[in-house]
């Protein structure tokens, strides 16, 4: 079985700004297990463990995607996924081009016919930023909610399948396909 999904990929001059900007909403952010730079992606559909056999008609079936335009992107805000009550996810949310949604709703319609279920909830592009496995002070949530974003403005033009391996110290990621899109 291999462990695959769908991402928006991020330029890598916003991926470096994104993590220098977030140096600087935190002072002491070092002593969090931040996701690696080269890892910032927008997760279109996490699509979970499939047959090998399966990746070759997956990356077929996706090959509609190179036929949409360069999305124009921009940072939005910061936010949190709580569980419990206690945040676990640290995310930025992305503004972005109608297109994208449209894209999420053409891959959920293709993968179908692999028994892949489309995805209920509604599509809210973000980039997660960090894992919370433990206890945050009110004072570094507060520093993200608070922190108001410069206009950060960009343009994406690679989405990609990607296999996501996990391991003890965290998941490796390698891209199966990247579709260009212009």
């Amino acid at each position: 079985m291999v462990r695959i999904f769908i991402a928006l990929k991020i330029p890598k001059n916003i991926q470096e700004e994104i993590f220098i900007m977030c140096k600087g909403v935190y002072p002491e952010h070092q002593i969090y297990k931040w996701e690696p730079t080269n890892k910032l992606h927008i997760t279109l559909k996490f699509i979970g463990d499939v047959e090998k056999y399966d990746i070759k008609n997956i990356i077929d079936s996706l090959s509609f995607i190179s036929n949409y335009k360069i999305l124009n992107c921009s940072l939005n805000k910061f936010g949190f996924f709580f569980r419990d009550r206690e945040p676990k996810i640290l995310w930025l949310g992305i503004k972005t081009d109608p297109e994208l949604f449209k894209i999420v709703e053409e891959i959920n319609n293709s993968l179908e016919k692999f028994s892949i279920p489309r995805d209920h909830r509604k599509f809210k592009p973000h980039i997660t930023l960090l894992r919370i496995k433990q206890n945050l002070p009110q004072k570094f949530v507060d520093s993200f909610v608070n922190y108001k974003l410069p206009e950060i403005k960009f343009s994406a033009n690679e989405i990609a399948l990607i296999e996501s391996k996990l391991q003890p110290k965290g998941s490796v990621y390698k891209d199966l396909k990247i579709y260009k899109i212009n």
